[in-house]
């Protein structure tokens, strides 16, 4: 390859990591990696790893909770003692976004 064409090469895949960056969050779990779209498009948050996650690691996480949850994947969020934090989490979401059950 000449030089022209690694620097175009490197460009395309620059921006096709900030896009998915943008649009999406990489959960790392127990179970492994999960793609989640994010609500809102930012770089906020594009790797998490929520192996370790208390309730107050998903209060500094809220948009990445609010994510998971308006996208049917709760069980990302752990433990039963985190039912009150994720109906919180799923009530806010159905305020702004409306009811999940909607698509």
């Amino acid at each position: 390859m000449g030089r022209i064409s690694t620097f175009f090469f490197g460009m395309i895949c620059g921006a096709g990591l900030l896009w998915g960056a943008m649009h999406y969050h990489v959960v790392r779990t127990t179970d492994g990696f999960y793609f989640v779209p994010k609500l809102s498009k930012n770089l906020t948050d594009p790797y998490v790893d929520v192996r370790a996650f208390g309730l107050s690691d998903w209060q500094q996480h809220r948009p990445l909770a609010a994510a998971i949850m308006q996208n049917n994947q709760s069980q990302l969020l752990g433990d039963a003692s985190m039912t009150t934090f994720k109906d919180r989490i799923l009530g806010a979401v159905e305020e702004l976004m409306g009811p999940a059950d909607k698509q």
